[in-house]
């Protein structure tokens, strides 16, 4: 009777501990199960991450055509390797679920923070929650409105200004409009054509004042002691009243935060 009831304590003993290894076994195994979805699931988004800021998107001028054209969503401007489109941006802001044709299953949200605090972040998409969240992190470079800056070449000007003067010429566009944009409320300009010469000097102010340029030709732009702060920018036509500061018409480095999320 006393072997019976030891060997019954064994017994229970051993129940319990196999009872006990299966289930810290069933634990490890989903404990793995967890580790290896979430490998994938942050291996799969990493590389959306990357195709999303290193690639233009197909086809490359995506922003400019109709949703439904759009195959897959990318920011980079072609040619300039680091630095993301503004353009780009502004159109997933408004069209945020293009973002779904470059990571399919998932809610996503994107901010873009300019290290330059005169610049205001860009928010993508809407708000991330859940337990499950992926933030990738990137260091870019923005464009914002860059390319619509008149750059300045040498030439030689025709009303003969010489030091404390800088002058530039371009040839008008109808579809754009043309700004003079200061960051600050000394100097002066005139503006010319070759056909319709000036000596009018207009008194620079802080802020942005529309040019009124129309029709066809060549224009001349005298800048007289202000040195390098102004910025002659042409703008799609799109009724603005004001431009941005002079800030958004440099490239400015910027962190890129990526929050995702599955469904």
């Amino acid at each position: 009777m006393i072997f019976s009831t030891d060997f019954l304590l064994s017994l229970i003993i051993v129940t319990m501990i196999v009872g006990i290894s299966a289930e810290l076994m069933d634990v490890q195994e989903t404990r793995l199960d967890e580790k290896f979805r979430e490998a994938y699931f942050r291996e799969k988004n990493a590389a959306a991450v990357d195709i999303l800021i290193n690639t233009p998107g197909d086809p490359v001028n995506w922003e400019k055509l109709p949703p439904g054209t759009c195959r897959y969503p990318g920011i980079a401007v072609p040619g300039k390797r680091g630095v993301i489109s503004y353009e780009k941006l502004m159109k997933l802001r408004s069209k945020p679920e293009l973002l779904e044709r470059a990571f399919r299953w998932f809610h996503v949200r994107i901010v873009l923070h300019p290290l330059n605090d005169r610049i205001s972040p860009i928010i993508i998409g809407d708000e991330v929650i859940g337990d499950e969240i992926y933030v990738f992190r990137r260091t870019v470079n923005c464009n914002f409105l860059s390319d619509y800056v008149i750059r300045r070449s040498e030439c030689i000007c025709p009303s003969g200004h010489g030091e404390n003067w800088t002058c530039m010429n371009f040839r008008v566009n109808d579809s754009l409009d043309y700004y003079l944009i200061s960051d600050g409320s000394s100097g002066s300009f005139i503006v010319d054509r070759d056909c319709n010469r000036s000596n009018e000097e207009i008194k620079i102010r802080s802020g942005s004042l529309r040019l009124n340029l129309t029709g066809q030709g060549v224009v001349w732009i005298h800048l007289h002691g202000c040195g390098g702060g102004v910025i002659i920018a042409g703008l799609p036509r799109s009724g603005m009243d004001c431009p941005p500061k002079p800030d958004y018409f440099e490239i400015q480095p910027c962190s890129l935060q990526i929050l995702i999320s599955p469904y």
